[in-house]
């Protein structure tokens, strides 16, 4: 079922290329007057698909995925966590009981290459973000061309149509889209035969001889071509990057049977009308078609219908490429919407949605022929191949473990392919090919301020995170010493003692009779801190110790609730994750009254943190920690005051030249435009207060 939906979302676009590929190269060069002209062009547009989407990117490329993800920036983490690089927010090893990803894909590898350089590293985010920049460029270029190539006259209400669609998710979207590219296709295999029995020798096109043969014959002019057999090759990046909406089970089922063999035969009996009558390169693919009147207006509508579907995989691949570059810090943060409880990577992302629908109108506007955007298009998705072959070669080797030679040969072969295929379009910058780049620069800029400035910021938290023994003093009166590293934990409900090597709160449990507890006071004032009645919660970050905010809260404001508890919202990569799994929480060494708590959500779970969360809270708490008077049942805890408190950070750049304040004023632009993440966690307003700080970068 997967593979037969795969085919509505992924090979629109690889599939629609037959309509114009022979009449855009023969446009350039002009009618062919020698018919081992056109077997040599047949020949290189076979083995291109043979090539790139079969081999390289069925058979090995979507081999490379990061837990069901595809594309450049799943390449990346993949890269990243097998060489021990740190990525802010990854899942930790305590998820693994309740989600798919398995031990090793958190497992960091030895001090290799990548670990041991900052310059690679820096080299590795550098193609990884402009490679995702490309696609996103993909992404707005293909709606534009596959309309105005379809309709010209509907230029504005054809995409609008497609845009309004998305918001039913991948699995109803592809389920209406993949009849009529099934059925797209058969038919075009049906016209490939037809043709092919005029000239059956068209089939000797398979060997590579005839595809030397053309480039020895026509030199430079050979080389010129490739640039053109490059639109047969469109949408093969997108086979990829759409990966985490289905799987790699269902891309090889569905491309090797159901969309190579139709496209091979289509181009074939294409080659073989134009040996006959070499005029029907003008219009090859309608010059090519029975002329009946039912079949041909019955392909005409269909064409339309595949052609604007042909959109759907680079729109569904930008989706995928925001939400991974949000989970590796790449991106402000927007909304995301799960539109199967099946597939963790089937998403929807309302403001990217509208803002691509309207990029896409002014694009169509601005460009009005689709010719205009052929030459921006190659530039695009021969950049993206290239990006790929690097950094598939380095994930050969790093994650993989293969010896270098695998990689060396995956390089020499994959990346002159890819190679040749650039250089061909490169000589068309003038021409178009330059709003490609200057697109992928601006998006580039975007992500890259963005990953930077977060960055930064993580840094400067991770140097001043505290524990509460840096804050309190131990108190005399308590009969004891403080300790952090005494910690209660309760995980599927049962209460237990907890070893870890966390650097948060607690470390190592030890045993103590009886559990008395330390009362507050400040370190530096000996101060000693009040304890007010009710509940207070304080949000923080996974695995930075302390809230930066409780520390900056506590130092002006000695006074804490009775009932104090730090708390970290966690998603993980399962659906729904059951009440019996939601909290892990931690009594924090012999403070009275104080824990730590990790409250886990699968993604199609809506975050709610409202009072039914607290009791439920309440209810774990109670069962390792009897001992808290304010939480005792007779006590009523849930009438008491509820108080949660939120981070409110202003940037405050430091000092440096213009160009690095310029940078961080417009990081400082783009985090207060994002969504704040606990906007929609249902947390009561009236009980809320937002504690800002200034953090100087």
């Amino acid at each position: 079922m997967l593979a037969f939906q795969s085919l509505g979302i992924v090979y629109g676009d690889i599939g629609t290329s037959p309509l114009y590929v022979f009449t855009g190269i023969f446009d350039i060069f002009g009618t062919p007057t020698d018919s081992r002209d056109v077997i040599g062009i047949l020949s290189m547009i076979i083995w291109s698909l043979t090539i790139v989407p079969l081999v390289k990117y069925v058979f090995i490329v979507i081999k490379a995925d990061d837990n069901g993800e595809g594309g450049t920036l799943a390449l990346y983490s993949l890269l990243a966590r097998h060489s021990g690089l740190a990525i802010h927010g990854e899942t930790r090893k305590d998820d693994l009981n309740i989600s798919n990803y398995d031990a090793v894909s958190i497992r960091s590898n030895k001090n290799n290459f990548i670990k041991r350089s900052k310059k690679v590293q820096g080299v590795l985010l550098f193609l990884v973000i402009y490679g995702a920049s490309l696609v996103l460029g993909d992404g707005l270029l293909t709606p534009a061309i596959s309309v105005l190539s379809a309709v010209e006259g509907l230029e504005i209400q054809v995409p609008m149509l497609l845009f309004i669609g998305q918001q039913y998710g991948t699995d109803k979207v592809s389920k209406c889209f993949a009849p009529i590219i099934l059925l797209w296709l058969i038919s075009i295999a049906s016209i490939g035969i037809w043709n092919i029995t005029g000239r059956p020798e068209v089939i000797k096109a398979y060997s590579p001889h005839y595809m030397f043969d053309y480039f020895t014959r026509s030199g430079l002019k050979g080389f010129e071509v490739l640039g053109g057999v490059l639109l047969a090759l469109t949408g093969a990046e997108a086979l990829y990057a759409d990966l985490g909406h289905f799987n790699k089970r269902a891309i090889e089922l569905s491309f090797i049977p159901l969309v190579y063999p139709p496209l091979v035969l289509v181009y074939m009996g294409q080659a073989a009308r134009i040996i006959d009558d070499p005029t029907v390169v003008k219009n090859t693919f309608w010059k090519t078609i029975p002329q009946t009147g039912f079949i041909y207006w019955f392909i005409f509508v269909l064409a339309i219908l595949a052609t604007i579907i042909a959109s759907q995989s680079l729109i569904s691949a930008t989706f995928t490429v925001i939400h991974q570059a949000m989970r590796l810090d790449c991106f402000p943060k927007v909304k995301i919407i799960h539109t199967s409880s099946h597939h963790r990577g089937q998403i929807y992302i309302p403001e990217i949605n509208w803002i691509l629908m309207v990029l896409v109108l002014a694009v169509v506007i601005a460009f009005k022929h689709s010719a205009n955007l052929t030459t921006a298009f190659g530039v695009a998705v021969a950049s993206v191949m290239l990006i790929t072959t690097f950094l598939l070669t380095n994930v050969i080797h790093v994650v993989w473990k293969f010896h270098p030679a695998f990689s060396i040969a995956f390089l020499l072969i994959f990346g002159l392919i890819d190679g040749a295929f650039l250089s061909s379009t490169l000589r068309k910058i003038p021409d178009g090919g330059w709003f490609t780049l200057v697109f992928a620069v601006v998006v580039a800029s975007v992500m890259g301020i963005w990953k930077w400035g977060t960055t930064l910021r993580v840094e400067y938290e991770s140097k001043n995170k505290t524990k509460l023994g840096d804050l309190f003093m131990d108190d005399e009166y308590s009969g004891t010493t403080s300790s952090e590293n005494s910690s209660m934990q309760i995980i599927n409900g049962n209460s237990q003692n907890e070893a870890t090597t966390s650097t948060a709160i607690a470390s190592t449990t030890i045993t103590i009779q009886p559990p008395q507890r330390i009362q507050l006071r400040l370190l530096e004032s000996g101060l000693k801190v009040q304890r007010l009645p009710g509940i207070g919660l304080f949000y923080q970050d996974s695995g930075l110790g302390i809230p930066l905010t409780f520390s900056h809260f506590i130092q002006h404001l000695p006074a804490v609730p009775e009932t104090l508890i730090f708390i970290s919202i966690r998603p993980v990569a399962v659906p729904y994750v059951g009440e019996e799994d939601r909290l892990v929480v931690h009594r924090v060494g012999l403070y009275a009254g104080i824990y730590k708590v990790i409250a886990r959500y699968g993604y199609m779970e809506p975050i709610s943190q409202s009072h039914d969360f607290i009791r439920k809270l309440i209810k774990v708490i109670r069962t390792i920690d009897s001992e808290q008077e304010s939480l005792k049942p007779e006590a009523h805890p849930e009438d008491q005051a509820i108080t949660y408190v939120l981070s409110q950070q202003k940037i405050l750049p430091g000092a440096g030249n213009w160009l690095r304040k310029a940078a961080l004023q417009f990081f400082v632009f783009l985090m207060n435009n994002s969504r704040v993440p606990y906007s929609n966690w249902n947390i009561p307003s009236g009980d809320s207060i937002d504690v800002g700080m200034c953090i100087p970068l």
